[in-house]
């Protein structure tokens, strides 16, 4: 098995087994007092490993720009203090290693008293830091896991927040799509663990319902290199679409792979990095990519107040677009953070729990509302590249753009 898909059933192993931490404990001061001086934030997410290049990508440069906008209005406006706080960041490295993880979510709260937390990447990291933050009684959206198994233990650990739209979601749009489409043979293959499994669990019945025919069903190792000789044998299968539940590194592998082999299907789906913007880059342009289907999905025509704007500072500040997958979610977690606060008056982090869990937010997604601590609101569930923009083309109702089918030749 693959050590992240280990790494997965141990968090949620863990997270199960705390059911009695319902509720957090009570020893931690609630508020700061009228000698306040700054709000310190803190957050461990990977600089380094394996998850650096997802992290770097879609929450770091994000965390960075939101205390920097809040910090040029004076800082968060704490109602009971009657003025504005700056906001310190604090960011430790997790390695990719979902122990230090853990380890220094304790030591944030613990040694460096930190008033509020941000979540690390990836959707095993947050399974493993969920029964920190339920613990210690810490707010936090996670904008990066996508996980139904989410739902199972979501009353044990009300502290934590799903923003991210999820497999019931994002699947059920896919087999809609396809269904619109026509398409009727597809190869399903996924990355071996905890988000590729999960994934493939949801899609998979979902393409039966539709009584679309799987007629390959491959899993693949997270660490894999090549994956040219399976691509092959899809290739010869003459399948409508590939369905590929894969990470940022097997994404590109297979988007360079398969261009190589000439596997072009009526389909191409991808998972996580098909919605980066450095991914319609690596392969020689937004010509190469057209017609490329993955997760998502957000762009700047959504319509929503402050979508394009926040497209905008994004790239004045980074000299790089947004990803269209989760960095418009993690800005708009901030943003509910902030709201929250600024409701609540202070740093009162079961007063800011309640307020998200019960409230409507208006961010560049759209007006948030959590209903047992998932998102109701996404701006799309499918993208597809066109002429240099991920559209969104599922679900029906929600398209920038009309869907491409099928999906255009290699250049």
């Amino acid at each position: 098995m693959n050590h992240r898909a280990k790494f997965f059933q141990l968090a949620v192993y863990i997270i199960l087994s705390i059911s009695l931490i319902t509720f957090p404990l009570t020893a931690y001061s609630q508020t700061k007092s009228a000698k306040t001086e700054k709000i310190r934030i803190g957050t461990a997410i990977s600089l380094s490993g394996p998850y650096s290049a997802g992290a770097g990508m879609t929450q770091i440069p994000n965390y960075n720009m939101w205390v920097e906008e809040v910090n040029a209005k004076g800082g968060l406006l704490i109602k009971k203090l009657n003025k504005r706080v700056p906001v310190e960041l604090i960011t430790y490295d997790d390695k990719s290693d979902i122990g230090t993880a853990v380890k220094l979510g304790e030591k944030l709260i613990l040694e460096e008293k930190g008033d509020l937390l941000l979540p690390p990447w990836g959707t095993a990291m947050h399974f493993a830091i969920a029964p920190v933050i339920n613990k210690y009684g810490y707010p936090v959206m996670g904008p990066t896991v996508s996980s139904e198994n989410l739902r199972e233990i979501a009353l044990k650990v009300p502290y934590f927040f799903g923003i991210l739209n999820m497999p019931r979601e994002q699947g059920a749009a896919l087999a809609d799509l396809l269904e619109e489409l026509g398409v009727k043979r597809v190869a399903l293959i996924y990355v071996a663990d905890a988000y590729g499994i999960e994934w493939t669990g949801k899609v998979a019945p979902d393409l039966g319902i539709k009584k679309i025919d799987v007629v390959i069903f491959k899993s693949y190792p997270g660490d894999v290199k090549d994956l040219s000789p399976l691509l092959k044998t899809i290739k010869a299968a003459d399948v409508d679409a590939l369905l590929c539940m894969s990470y940022p590194g097997d994404t590109f592998l297979i988007t360079k792979q398969a261009k190589e082999l000439g596997l072009n299907p009526k389909v191409l789906y991808l998972g996580v990095g098909v919605a980066f913007p450095v991914y319609k880059q690596m392969f020689g342009g937004p010509n190469v990519i057209e017609g490329i289907m993955g997760a998502g999905a957000w762009n700047p025509r959504v319509a929503y107040p402050g979508a394009k704007e926040y497209f905008e500072r994004h790239v004045k500040r980074w000299k790089t677009e947004p990803d269209r997958w989760a960095s418009a979610f993690t800005y708009a977690s901030l943003q509910i953070l902030e709201q929250s606060i600024e409701k609540v008056g202070s740093i009162d982090r079961k007063k800011i729990r309640d307020t998200i869990a019960t409230q409507t937010f208006p961010t560049v997604i759209g007006p948030v509302r959590f209903e047992g601590g998932f998102n109701v609101q996404s701006p799309g569930e499918i993208g597809q590249w066109q002429k240099g923009e991920f559209e969104v083309v599922a679900a029906k109702e929600k398209r920038t753009a009309k869907p491409i089918f099928p999906k255009p030749s290699w250049p």
